[in-house]
């Protein structure tokens, strides 16, 4: 029988140790930060008027948890683009985010191809492959980083190198201003969380099985909902959403009455820091989700900052996707859908 307070009772599910990497978000953060120390950027790179954050899966979810994380942050819009192409509007005073933790992913290698043909402004975030050589061979600027903090090989367990190297980034061009203090604040309260975040994440994954995940969230947290629904997508298995507070006050609540037998329940992410308007929003949301008899759980990260949140977040949706897969008594590492589609898009 499973355990999920013993991580040798589901060893044999997890053969790649992605329980491991899970545990290393904080360590991944610590690393990528002080590698971006090194890096430099040419005096042509300013005077940006949009950034375009080129990635997929788990290498675009920089782009969301940035959107929502520094809204009110980043003077200039930053577009995550999800496909082989650029968009038409993008131009010299654009900054093109190339993030690919394999450095093999076709979407972004074509945008990269593209910004080159065009005579773009090019930086970006990896791991190696295809795209560290096509950044070394252009000479361009760009962070790589040694995977060391990510035994299980997966780059959706990457995410602190990720997240973390594009914020490094945008702070190094001076389109974001985040000190080393704001990082290292936000790494010691992920630490000193990081146990109750697992109890909870236990906890909290028992109630969704044989459940649908519905996510929803609130202003700053919106990008770690995109994250938290991808997570259960790939490492549990299981198909889950998200919607975001207030717009899916004017509209979703309408579609809790068919089907009957509707097996979604809804996971709340509070937060002391969201506005006052969006706390009042969200607690007439779970009263209309009760009045519809849906079931719903809460998750609120502790932190003081936007950022500290976040990252608690993220390991909140790293650690109940795991445990969640485990309970189905699935590998939380294998992807097959994912490759078979791959494996048949190559022929």
């Amino acid at each position: 029988m499973i355990d999920l307070n013993n991580p040798l009772s589901f060893k044999d599910l997890d053969p790649k140790n992605v329980f491991g990497s899970t545990g290393m978000l904080a360590d991944q953060i610590e690393q990528v930060w002080q590698d971006a120390k090194n890096l430099n950027f040419p005096e042509n790179y300013k005077d940006f008027e949009n950034i375009i954050l080129c990635g997929m899966g788990g290498s675009a979810y920089s782009g969301y948890m940035i959107q929502s994380v520094y809204k009110d942050k980043l003077s200039i819009p930053l577009i995550s683009n999800n496909d082989y192409d650029l968009p038409l509007f993008a131009n010299k005073k654009s900054l093109i985010i190339l993030s690919s933790y394999s450095g093999s992913t076709e979407e972004s290698l074509a945008c990269a191809k593209e910004a080159l043909e065009k005579g773009l402004t090019v930086t970006g975030v990896t791991n190696g492959g295809k795209l560290a050589e096509f950044f070394t061979q252009n000479n361009l600027p760009f962070l790589q980083f040694d995977a060391k903090n990510n035994p299980s090989g997966q780059p959706r367990l990457g995410t602190g190198y990720m997240a973390i190297g594009t914020i490094a980034l945008l702070t190094k061009l001076g389109l974001l201003n985040v000190s080393d203090s704001d990082i290292s604040s936000a790494v010691s309260e992920l630490l000193a969380n990081k146990e109750n975040i697992q109890k909870l994440a236990i906890e909290l994954s028992q109630k969704f099985v044989g459940h649908f995940p519905l996510i929803m969230s609130c202003g700053f947290l919106n990008g770690n909902a995109h994250v938290l629904r991808n997570q259960f997508n790939e490492t549990s298995k299981t198909f889950a959403a998200f919607e975001d507070i207030p717009e899916l006050n004017h509209h979703l609540m309408e579609g809790f009455k068919y089907p009957k037998d509707l097996k979604i329940k809804v996971l709340f992410i509070d937060s002391p820091l969201y506005d006052e308007k969006h706390k009042k929003r969200a607690m007439l949301t779970e009263d209309v989700v009760s009045k519809n008899s849906i079931e719903s759980v809460h998750f609120t990260p502790l932190g003081n900052s936007k950022l500290s949140q976040s990252l608690s977040t993220l390991s909140f949706g790293g650690y109940i996707s795991f445990y969640l897969g485990i309970l189905y008594n699935e590998d939380p590492s294998l992807i097959p859908w994912v490759d078979y589609f791959k494996e048949q898009l190559s022929k």
